[in-house]
């Protein structure tokens, strides 16, 4: 899907100069700042991703270390790790990086001479930071990224559309997706919800009866389509985790699908080749 797309890499921003085999010791930009909360370590003990990553503390499952950083150079680039995650050094070189992450980012340890800078992220971990520094501003010797599995993403769908009693006169009804339970009680009692991407296609229903359908392609995007009879006129599209659909942007305990910062709207009805009404979100 689109906007989980990897990032393209980005070239090497920096060539830092040095003479001999001496290290670089030019002073790196003081304004450059991480996220992160730092915690300084003065002596460093190394070793595996795993057990820097464990000494480090944190909730983290998973690490992974890029060793024998360019001190010069950097070492822009992507790097995929065995559980799957793509992690991109940007704008590097042998003091300071930025990076991008599939997974969610809890703590990068950053090693430089005999110390280490802890990066400590807000519980969810992050996607990408920038101005992260070695140890008093020395070299980079090794990083370190500890990392856990993305949330579970899911999607629900609301949508109205008018209903043709005949040639001259509809009415509009509303109808929700169809799948698990979310809620229990409310109007949002009707809608429920399925995992996302791995759901490739659901039911939309109003009162239990199916009107429509639901179509997830590979890149992720969705396509809403209504029976014949019926026409679109509004679809809105969640996509996120179950916690968010059930705790946040509530309004009288059931989601405020009008919400445009957390539903998708989509108001352009189209017309298949079997003239059917359907709203297509690309994502």
């Amino acid at each position: 899907m689109k906007k989980i797309t990897k990032l393209m890499l980005m070239v090497v921003a920096v060539m830092m100069v040095a003479t001999g085999c001496q290290k670089n010791e030019e002073v790196i930009d003081v304004s450059l700042k991480s996220s992160g909360v730092m915690t300084v370590v003065a002596n460093w003990q190394s070793g595996s991703a795993v057990f820097e990553c464990g000494k480090a503390g944190g909730a983290c499952a998973y690490a992974f270390k890029i060793d024998e950083w360019d001190e010069y150079f950097g070492m822009d680039g992507e790097y995929e790790t065995m559980e799957g995650n793509s992690i991109v050094i940007l704008n590097s070189d042998g003091k300071t990086f930025d990076f991008t992450s599939e997974y969610p980012v809890c703590k990068v340890i950053v090693k430089a001479g005999r110390g280490a800078y802890i990066y400590t992220y807000p519980e969810g971990g992050v996607y990408e930071d920038s101005g992260l520094i070695g140890f008093q501003g020395k070299g980079i010797s090794h990083v370190t990224f500890c990392y856990a599995e993305p949330p579970e993403l899911i999607i629900a769908v609301k949508a109205r559309y008018l209903r043709y009693i005949n040639e001259t006169t509809s009415t509009e009804d509303n109808c929700e997706s169809a799948g698990l339970v979310a809620f229990t009680s409310g109007w949002c009692s009707i809608l429920e919800y399925n995992p996302y991407p791995s759901t490739s296609s659901f039911n939309m229903v109003r009162q239990g009866v199916v009107v429509g359908s639901v179509v997830v392609n590979a890149d992720g995007d969705v396509t809403v389509t209504l029976e014949e009879g019926k026409t679109l006129t509004t679809a809105w599209l969640f996509i996120g985790t179950l916690e968010e659909l059930q705790t946040a942007n509530l309004k009288d305990g059931c989601p405020n699908f009008t919400n445009p910062a957390v539903w998708i709207p989509n108001t352009n009805a189209q017309t298949d080749a079997l003239g059917l009404s359907y709203m297509f979100f690309d994502l």
